[in-house]
């Protein structure tokens, strides 16, 4: 025990060390720079330089959701309905953003060490993903825009961990899982997707039956299992070409062409 304020001591110090950076007051633009900024609304292109043209006629508004939420995901459905993950709470407006409603369900995970929300474009399955601390994940789903949840939980197995959690959704191929999903019963309409680091790097699951279950995959090889295994978000084609984005120095894209087969 008499070491322990030693311990809190060096705690602290690197508590301030790594928030330094966000309370220091960095200067991006000279007063010349921001003098010369011409006034007004103005269009630029990619290079920055400012185009001849008319702006575009964008009306934006803002909606108080009621809940805290880090992290957060958002999905739509064709009914025009908005989902928003605030931490471990599942919320819908289906009046563009007046209204909130709380869509949670018995078959939800009741807490949060990590939240992703996703909404499948094509069947408009609602995916409620909760990271259960490092060992597991509760994934939920609805079919009839969050009325209705079932769940199940996804062993991501033992430590190192399991964290960053990442699924999405995309067609099925004619090659490589979607054949081997041929002989399955009532495979669902598309592949679903789901990617975690687990410390060593990238591990991810291909789903037969819409994300119940994630019965085939594994971790991702090469040079995205350096950095831990941080990823961006799960991409996919019109032709089933699925995409993660490793953090890795090398601008990197690692991709399948057979639903996560390779």
């Amino acid at each position: 025990m008499k070491n322990r304020p030693i311990a809190i001591g060096i705690a602290l110090l690197f508590v301030l060390f790594t928030i330094s950076g966000c309370l220091s007051e960095n200067t991006f633009f000279s007063e010349e720079d921001i003098k010369n900024h011409p006034d007004g609304i103005f269009v630029t292109g990619s290079d920055g330089n400012a185009l001849d043209m008319d702006i575009l006629d964008l009306n934006f508004v803002f909606s108080n959701v009621g809940e805290q939420g880090a992290e957060p995901s958002i999905g739509i459905t064709s009914s025009g309905c908005i989902f928003f993950v605030a931490f471990e709470k599942v919320m819908r407006s289906c009046d563009h953003g007046q209204s909130w409603d709380h869509m949670n369900s018995i078959f939800q995970h009741p807490s949060t060490s990590d939240p992703w929300l996703w909404v499948d474009p094509v069947t408009d399955r609602i995916f409620d993903v909760q990271m259960v601390g490092l060992l597991t994940t509760w994934i939920a789903w609805s079919d009839d825009d969050g009325l209705n949840w079932l769940g199940n939980p996804h062993d991501s197995g033992p430590i190192p961990l399991n964290d960053h959690i990442k699924l999405g959704s995309g067609p099925w191929t004619d090659q490589g899982y979607s054949l081997l999903g041929q002989f399955t019963q009532n495979i669902y309409e598309t592949a679903v997707y789901f990617c975690y680091n687990k410390g060593a790097g990238i591990f991810c699951y291909t789903s037969f039956d819409g994300g119940a279950t994630f019965q085939v995959g594994g971790q991702v090889y090469g040079l995205v299992t350096t950095n831990g295994g941080l990823h961006g978000a799960i991409t996919t084609a019109p032709d089933g070409t699925v995409y993660v984005t490793p953090r890795v120095p090398t601008p990197t894209i690692v991709f399948s062409k057979d639903n996560g087969f390779s």
